[in-house]
């Protein structure tokens, strides 16, 4: 089935940018003088060397002053760049050397397809081929309102999202995180006349969400581990001995119970001791949910008390591998590692990066310190 297509000029307002004279130009003014050079890796970046501009009536300037959501298009010269102009930079009116694409649609469609990578890809190759001129190569107003734009499904658009998503850093989350919030008012406007659309805005927020939080934790992988942090190679699979064994298992029960008796920690399951995702494939199940399920059944058999209150754990995709980073709170009551049907109870908590083993009159002290009223 073909896809659907429209031009730019379809889905926004195309608009030049501002030709200033001389006079007008100013070392210091109200509004900077937005070019091409100003635009670094998708940013507004001012320079030493910039102009400035101060109000004035004509109606060309008063279109060209940027606005929050507009897509701003280097235009002069082979070499198009693309900026989403944002709350947080400074007043600025676009110059002759870039072309505003402004839409006022509900759907904000086309800054949604432009913001992914493959969305920037497809415009990028037709605008060169737009491009024209002799000696001065040149995307002309008319050419770029001209480019077509495929329409595609929303499913199709959330994975392209997807994508850059997982390419931007931190801080360029949390502002297109700000952005997307912004739209609550016409999110639930949307809801009412698209329900697809509407749940697509709130899709990419939760989106961006959990690729701060995987951004946040290979961070902290970097840094190795701490009282509150710890990883294990696997769940059940002893690299050593090429086998399961239960003494891998109790391994990790025993970082849990350690860290809800004491002040809680992550456990991340997948992470090697030299700080390498190497993912839980190795554990040999078909699946994640097995993984899931086969791990909750260690907790119930071999913990006590039950932690459903003070345990959470999940997937999450680090490096391409699957990670089971687990949470673990400050307990209410003492936890309890049974290694087997015939062992004896064994009691843990964090001392530094490590659990130890508290035993008799040891573990006594220390849980009416830490449990009694």
């Amino acid at each position: 089935m073909s896809i659907a297509m429209k031009t730019v000029g379809e889905l926004a307002e195309v608009i030049p940018g501002f030709t200033p004279k001389p006079a007008e130009r100013r070392k210091t003014g109200k509004y900077l003088l937005l070019g091409g050079r100003n635009i670094q890796d998708g940013h507004l970046v001012a320079r030493n060397e910039d102009s400035y501009i101060n109000e004035i009536a004509k109606p060309s300037f008063q279109r060209a002053i940027a606005r929050p959501g507009d897509l701003i298009v280097s235009t002069l010269f082979d070499r198009r760049k693309l900026l989403l102009y944002a709350r947080d930079d400074p007043p600025a009116v676009v110059n002759n050397s870039c072309a505003i694409i402004r839409s006022d649609h509900a759907s904000d469609y086309i800054v949604t397809y432009l913001r992914s990578l493959q969305g920037q890809e497809d415009f990028f190759a037709k605008a060169s081929k737009a491009t024209a001129g002799a000696f001065i190569a040149r995307l002309s107003i008319a050419n770029l309102a001209a480019i077509q734009i495929p329409i595609l499904p929303i499913s199709k658009l959330a994975k392209l999202g997807d994508a850059r998503i997982e390419q931007s850093t931190t801080s360029e989350l949390v502002r297109l995180k700000r952005e997307l919030e912004s739209k609550d008012a016409e999110i639930t406007r949307l809801k009412a006349t698209n329900a697809k659309l509407g749940t697509f805005y709130r899709n990419r927020i939760v989106a961006i969400e959990s690729q701060i939080a995987t951004n946040d934790l290979l961070n902290r992988i970097k840094h190795g581990e701490t009282a509150r942090l710890e990883f294990k190679s696997s769940l059940r699979w002893n690299v050593k001995r090429n086998a399961h064994g239960p003494e891998i298992e109790n391994s990790v029960l025993k970082t849990i119970a350690a860290f809800c008796n004491t002040k809680g920690g992550e456990l991340l399951i997948g992470v090697a001791d030299n700080n390498a995702v190497v993912g839980v494939e190795h554990d040999g199940f078909p699946n994640n949910d097995k993984f899931m399920l086969h791990f909750q059944n260690l907790m119930t058999q071999r913990l006590t008390p039950c932690l459903a209150d003070f345990v959470d754990y999940e997937m999450v995709n680090l490096d391409d591998k699957w990670v089971c980073h687990v949470r673990c709170k400050p307990s209410s009551e003492e936890v309890w590692l049974k290694a087997n049907n015939n062992s004896l109870a064994q009691f843990f908590v964090r001392q530094g990066p490590s659990s130890t083993q508290l035993d008799g009159p040891d573990a006594v002290k220390y849980i009416r310190r830490r449990f009694d009223q």
